[in-house]
Formats: structure tokens, C-alpha cells, sequence
């Protein structure tokens, strides 16, 4: 099983540690290092992209405390948010809504918000192996620093961090999406001899 431990241990190897940690809170040089700074990175890397195994649907909880000017409604954030995807006042995707945040919480002029967003994932087990790879790899150059003392492998790991690593996750992560086909344009229905009317409002090309 993936954990917080294995990460940082992987880490741990790519600056050449000669120690392993068993557990992030066990209080010697390695641990602390990587208790430090774990969380913060993990939440930096879940922050860098719209992951689909972080991505979570909820409809707001309206607050009984409305704004004081410039907005109808408050609503509270989760407490799990990282990254803001998208706002809706309906459960349809296509509707959106002006909305503005403020500490935790978001004010609209909505009576109902349905929030798409990137939720903070803690169990590694929850992130796909490639994500687990940027996040060790991302970790390894900042050690590389505070206990390797090596500046030039604290800029290699970023390099591979940036250049490879991440960009793989991303990647990967990507093709677990639904890739919605484009309707053909007006040209080519046309062409073929047959055009179909829009719906009433729709955009047509």
C-alpha cells in the first residue's frame, strides 16, 4: 500500500540518504525535514492541475449570515478545498454565476451554488502512482538542500520535477477524462446535404 512514509523514503533515495524514516513523526534529522515541508508540497502539487482523482461535485451549505453589501448570499467552502474549478446555481454544467471568495466562504447572487473543485486528497493511496512520483520528486529538492547541503541536486530534481515528472501526471491523469466529440460544423452538414436547425438559442458555427 501507498504511504505518506514511502513517498518521503523515495525522496529520501533520490538525495542519496543513507536513512530510511518509519514514520514522518519519529523525530530524527530525516523526519523532521520531511514533516516540515510534506504537506505543504503535496497540497502545491494538488494545486497544479484540475486531477480528476482529486476533483469533487457538492452543493453549498447557504449561510444565515448574508454579505453587507455587493452580494445577496454566503456560502461556506470546504473545508477540504484547495482550488476552486468551477461555480453553477443549478446542477447543469452549462450554467454559471458570478461569485467572489472571501476567507472561506463564497458570496453570489444565487440562491443555490453547486461547486465543482480540487479537494485536498490525504491518503496516498487515493493519488495515481505518477502523481506519487512528482510529489517524491518535488519533495527530494527541497532535502536535497536542508540535508544534503547540494543546491545543484536540489535544481536537478526540480528540473526533473518540472520537465518530466509532473508533466507525466498530468498526462496520465488527463486521459481518464471523456473527450466530448466537436458537432460538425454548418460547412460540412452542407456539403454532405443535410443541415440540422439549432435549438432555440443555440450557438451554431
Amino acid at each position: 500500500m501507498a504511504s505518506e512514509v514511502g513517498i518521503a523514503n523515495a525522496a529520501l533515495q533520490l538525495i542519496k540518504s543513507s536513512k530510511q524514516i518509519t514514520s514522518i513523526t519519529q523525530g530524527t534529522k530525516e523526519a523532521n525535514a520531511v514533516e516540515v515541508i510534506y504537506e505543504e508540497l503535496r497540497d502545491a502539487c494538488l494545486e497544479m492541475h484540475v486531477w480528476n482523482f482529486a476533483t469533487k461535485r457538492v452543493k453549498l451549505a447557504q449561510l444565515t449570515d448574508t454579505p453587507t453589501f455587493g452580494w445577496d448570499y454566503s456560502y461556506q467552502l470546504p473545508a477540504d478545498n484547495l482550488r476552486i474549478i468551477s461555480v453553477h446555481p443549478s446542477t447543469s454544467v452549462h450554467s454559471s454565476v458570478p461569485y467572489r471568495i472571501e476567507g472561506q466562504t463564497l458570496s453570489a447572487d444565487a440562491e443555490n451554488i453547486y461547486l465543482k473543485y480540487i479537494a485536498r486528497i490525504t491518503d496516498p493511496n487515493q493519488m495515481p502512482a505518477t502523481f506519487r512520483l512528482a510529489l517524491s520528486k518535488l519533495l527530494a529538492s527541497r532535502l536535497a538542500v536542508t540535508l544534503a547541503q547540494s543546491t545543484s541536486l536540489s535544481k536537478e530534481m526540480y528540473e526533473q520535477f518540472t520537465g518530466e515528472d509532473m508533466p507525466t501526471a498530468k498526462g496520465a491523469d488527463s486521459v481518464q477524462e471523456y473527450v466530448q466529440m466537436l458537432p460538425e460544423s454548418h460547412w460540412v452538414g452542407v456539403r454532405d446535404g443535410y443541415h440540422e436547425y439549432p435549438e432555440p438559442g443555440e450557438v451554431t458555427s
